[in-house]
């Protein structure tokens, strides 16, 4: 189902020559949709494509791999086999109580981690999300809009960090400006079905009442990067691309899409239609779409010694993609996939105003350099999109 959304969308006559994606800049939700936490698991409605031949990809890569900001734990050393070391510790929060079960989903950086919730249709719907930058969260595209549906699209968007069975430690936060693929919005992506290059989308969240961002509540901000930032290939990995990678998001079938669920495991790179994705075991199904696929994922860093060291790739928390589509059937084959952050047919600069390459950093340069409603100066000016 179709919802019209109360936005304003801007694009200058150049955007549309450049067929450029469009920034949409939203209204205030009303409090009744800003405070409603019952609503039911989003699932990408596209139709899964035939994954019965899928191999992995084990060709050479032509891009460079990055990531957003320095280093932190190893990710794989030259015996090419990647992992995640960290600390056995938690941040310290005094948002939910210490002998609370919701205390490990509210401290850092389970906390940079929510429930998106929306309207489609008049019925509230779920999907995952994550802070990647400032006030900057990366979601599916699907959770935006349905796939070639024009100049329709969800709304009342509100993001619910480190939400747990209804509550809301950290408040709840509202969009001012979301972009996310033309090539979604007119369904003319590469891929087949549900397996597509660009299921991704960005959102500028305002401030809250007092006048805060909110990475300045939930301790801080993940990381994210592109071009397969940690995925290794060499002959321990059977020569195929693999990543140590951690999932993350609010699966509908798992605690009734109420309690966010981790998933830890290899993935791996392939190619569907030639739409670039990722692909691991899970039984994350709808309601973890848009949730964050992260590499190095922990909370603090162990202090090294006796001539021990970081390894390569070993940038702290770095998002590398979003949960987009699995089986239709939850108990079998438990696959889960996500488009790759990386440089593609559609975005294939290799940095886009300085916030990196591919697909990600073009979305982020896209609205961040825009301005908000009464503004003289940009999103990022403002130090919305600040790391």
């Amino acid at each position: 189902m179709k919802h019209i959304l109360l936005i304003t969308a801007w694009m200058p006559l150049s955007a549309l020559a450049a067929d450029l994606d469009t920034v949409y800049f939203y209204q205030t939700p009303t409090p009744e949709l800003a405070s409603t936490h019952s609503s039911q698991a989003y699932t990408n409605p596209l139709p899964a494509p035939d994954t019965s031949n899928l191999e992995p990809d084990g060709t050479p890569k032509n891009t460079q791999a990055g990531a957003s900001t320095e280093a932190a734990s190893r990710a794989y050393g030259r015996y090419s086999v990647p992992f995640t070391a960290k600390r056995v510790s938690a941040a310290v929060t005094s948002a939910v109580s210490s002998d609370s079960n919701a205390y490990l989903s509210a401290s850092f950086p389970y906390s940079a981690i929510g429930k998106l919730t929306f309207q489609v249709g008049g019925i509230s719907a779920h999907c995952s999300a994550s802070v990647i930058l400032k006030s900057v969260i990366v979601t599916a595209a699907h959770c935006m809009q349905d796939y070639g549906a024009g100049a329709d699209r969800f709304d009342s968007h509100v993001f619910r960090p480190a939400s747990y069975e209804g509550s809301s430690p950290y408040g709840e936060w509202t969009p001012l400006a979301a972009v996310w693929p033309n090539t979604w919005t007119k369904g003319t992506e590469v891929g087949s079905g549900s397996a597509v290059d660009n299921d991704l989308a960005v959102m500028i969240l305002a401030k809250n009442a007092s006048g805060q961002f909110i990475s300045d509540l939930v301790g801080g901000h993940l990381n994210y990067g592109w071009n397969n930032y940690s995925f290794i290939n060499s002959k321990r990995t059977g020569n195929i691309w693999t990543a140590a990678v951690t999932t993350l998001g609010y699966p509908g079938l798992l605690d009734e899409g109420a309690i966010m669920q981790r998933s830890d495991g290899p993935s791996y790179l392939t190619t569907i239609a030639d739409a670039h994705q990722i692909y691991q075991g899970s039984t994350f199904t709808g309601g973890s779409s848009g949730g964050p696929w992260v590499v190095n994922f922990g909370y603090e860093n162990p202090s090294f010694s006796d001539g021990s060291g970081v390894g390569h790739k070993a940038k702290a928390n770095v998002v590398i993609g979003v949960t987009s589509w699995g089986s239709a059937d939850p108990n079998q084959p438990k696959d889960n996939y996500s488009s790759q952050f990386t440089q593609n047919k559609r975005y294939p600069k290799a940095d886009y105003g300085g916030f990196g390459a591919g697909n990600i950093a073009a979305l982020l340069n896209t609205a961040c350099s825009k301005k908000p409603r009464g503004s003289t100066q940009t999103f990022k000016q403002l130090g919305y999109c600040d790391q």
